[in-house]
């Protein structure tokens, strides 16, 4: 059908009046200090940061003093984290696969905000499944106000093509230093060789899934089919080029391209959306350089309402599978390319 789908997006970024959630942040790498701990703090109405975890002690110790946590909250270890149960929800920011820590939070009661990829094969989603649904998916990009405006206007059955095009440099942060505001108040190949053979598979699931996140959103779907794939470029142990398409369930296509470039100076992202009306070209650099009113604070927001008002996410389990299947569907069509 046609219409647009601003109104599902707009909904979930509200941020409802309601108790201040007190949070549990687990992985405490650079995308958590550069990226979520600065945004929670700024959103102190909303969250208090009460418990961080990890590994390397030295890393939770800084991030509590910078976020007034008590040593009480703390932790190195995720199993005594969970024992602790001075949190409402819980962000786990760690790297790789977060099926296990994310089927141990859900199973404890507690809502996850849980960092891509959700894991790395379909019994690893199967667990968290089984574990809940209380799960929502970082995918930010869904949340870009430069989204929420082009849905708005966007006429899903008159889409002719979805175009997403990126360019991958090595990730570069910004150097911030950052403080927290002052307190207030008080049977696929892929099943079996495992992700780390391929990096197409990884490319998919680290950095693909926010287009495959905006392509569903225009589709109203939930998993993206792929009839046609190929990579090239890849040498030293690197990734290369990577492109792969497929039919929208409303009778258009999409296509992405996904390009690994080492001495490339800048991040880009575009995705054209090429209507029978006109074409809605939405551009995006580096993520980690972001503005107020980012999609990295709106899905906070959204969390924010998920916890407190049961809003649903846009991307949660279901979403997190799909783009496992999805991954695995690029690994078939690569094997029948060449």
């Amino acid at each position: 059908g046609s219409g647009s789908v601003a109104g599902p997006v707009e909904a979930v970024v509200e941020a409802v009046v309601g108790p201040v959630v007190r949070v549990a942040v687990v992985g405490l790498g650079r995308v958590a200090r550069h990226v979520h701990l600065p945004l929670l703090a700024k959103l102190d109405k909303h969250f208090e940061v009460t418990a961080v975890c990890d590994a390397q002690h030295g890393y939770a110790a800084d991030v509590a003093r910078r976020m007034r946590v008590p040593g009480s909250g703390v932790f190195t270890d995720v199993r005594s984290l969970f024992g602790c149960g001075e949190f409402d929800a819980v962000l786990l920011l760690t790297s790789g696969s977060h099926a296990a820590l994310a089927a141990e939070a859900l199973k404890r009661g507690y809502p996850v905000f849980c960092e891509k990829p959700l894991a790395h094969t379909l019994d690893e989603a199967a667990l968290v499944q089984q574990a809940g649904d209380r799960l929502m998916l970082g995918y930010m990009k869904q949340y870009d106000p430069v989204v929420t405006e082009a849905l708005g206007s966007v006429d899903l059955g008159a889409i002719r093509h979805v175009d997403v095009s990126v360019l991958h440099p090595p990730e570069r942060f910004p150097q911030i230093d950052w403080t927290p505001a002052p307190a207030s108040g008080s049977a696929s190949p892929a099943e079996h060789v495992g992700p780390r053979v391929h990096w197409e598979y990884r490319a998919v699931l680290d950095s693909v899934c926010h287009d495959l996140a905006l392509i569903r959103l225009l589709d109203s779907g939930v998993g993206v089919d792929v009839d046609a794939a190929y990579s090239w470029g890849a040498r030293d142990g690197e990734s290369g080029s990577l492109e792969f398409s497929g039919p929208l369930s409303h009778g258009g296509r999409y296509s992405v391209r996904w390009h690994y470039l080492p001495d490339y100076p800048e991040y880009e992202e575009r995705v054209c959306v090429h209507t029978e009306g006109g074409t809605y070209d939405l551009a995006f650099g580096n993520p980690y350089f972001f503005g107020p009113d980012s999609g990295f604070e709106r899905e906070l927001l959204a969390f924010h309402s998920f916890v407190t008002a049961g809003t649903p996410p846009l991307s949660g389990v279901a979403e997190g599978t799909a783009d496992i299947r999805t991954g695995m569907l690029v690994l078939d069509a690569l094997g029948k390319s060449g």
